[in-house]
């Protein structure tokens, strides 16, 4: 029975480093002009702590999932790629993600079809334009743009732009971008100089600021939302 137990666990050890092989083999044949990345514009408001809005609920009442499907330069699908061995970043490096690329990682590892998805925001905090899509440190290229790297168009805002100092980053002024992966003083301070009052009728509008619909103009519903993540000045932050 012990030597039955013995070859079953060499069995198993031997599988696991097959796949983990088979893999290996597979990335070193990617293409990142064949990725194949499917997604609706849209925008989201993230946070460092990951309560954010789901990809799935953008802002406005739209749906930014991104389906992501990986094949080799044969086009033979890709199974088994780790969740952690796909995140998102953004495109013009904007955001802070919590944790590194874990805080924005698929939903599940690659599927039979090569397939995979990200339905949740990232955890981050920032501003950004737009996503890339990295698969083992490789950007998704897009092939009807000379292979340049594919700028998904779903823009991301966060309530952590300012940063409070030490332990963090440098605070900085005006409308310079420096989250610290948590929502301080210094975030309200910012995001307060945007939303209009009677005392500051004039608040010139900034996107970044722009955290509910309709969007385009920076009002109660926006300091609403952001207000949940500073609530009683204790700001959500990074977990980790």
């Amino acid at each position: 029975m012990l030597r039955l137990k013995r070859v079953l666990h060499v069995l198993a050890a031997t599988l696991v480093l097959v796949v983990v092989a088979d893999v290996e083999k597979a990335a070193s044949q990617f293409d990142p002009c064949r990725f194949a990345v499917v997604a609706n514009p849209g925008v989201v408001t993230v946070c460092p702590k990951g309560d954010g809005d789901p990809l799935t609920a953008a802002i406005g009442g739209g749906n930014s999932q991104i389906t992501l499907t990986i094949t080799t330069n044969g086009g033979v699908p890709v199974p088994g790629i780790p969740a952690e061995d796909m995140w998102l970043v953004g495109c013009s490096n904007g955001l802070l993600l919590c944790g590194l690329s874990s805080g924005s990682n698929a939903d599940d590892p690659t599927n039979a079809q090569g397939q995979t998805t990200f339905s949740n925001e990232p955890a981050a905090g920032g501003c950004d334009t737009g996503l890339y899509v990295v698969v083992q440190g490789i950007i998704a290229q897009d092939p009807n743009d000379a292979c340049h790297p594919l700028c998904v168009p779903i823009a991301t805002r966060s309530p952590d732009y300012k940063s409070a100092g030490a332990p963090g980053p440098p605070p900085c002024a005006a409308d310079i971008r420096c989250p610290d992966s948590r929502v301080t003083n210094a975030d309200f301070s910012w995001f307060v100089t945007h939303y209009p009052t009677a005392a500051n009728p004039g608040a010139p509008y900034f996107a970044c600021a722009d955290f509910a619909a309709p969007l385009g103009a920076i009002g109660l519903a926006d300091f609403s939302k952001f207000s949940i993540h500073f609530f009683a000045q204790v700001g959500h932050k990074c977990p980790i």
